[in-house]
């Protein structure tokens, strides 16, 4: 078995060298695109949570129920008119 020349070794720790960089380039730009997936996920949620209270809100005022609450009271009838006499 022959002992390997020097360039080898040197070639040999290069490209570990290499590959242990590119290793770690690939995690850190992994954990950053799931950084930004989940913000953009927990962004996305509270865009959608204020848009279901802008549509209820926007039901409750076109909502016929909330409508009479706010409009004044009917003029009662007038009972001497309704009332038969004998």
């Amino acid at each position: 078995m022959t002992m390997p020349t020097r360039p080898r070794l040197v070639f040999i720790i290069f490209f570990l060298t290499g590959t242990l960089i590119f290793t770690i380039l690939l995690r850190t730009t992994s954990s950053r695109v799931y950084n930004q997936y989940c913000y953009a996920r927990a962004e996305q949620n509270v865009l959608l949570q204020d848009l279901r209270s802008q549509q209820l809100r926007l039901e409750s005022l076109i909502n016929p129920r909330y409508m009479f609450e706010h409009l004044p009271p009917p003029p009662e009838p007038d009972k001497s008119k309704t009332k038969k006499t004998r």
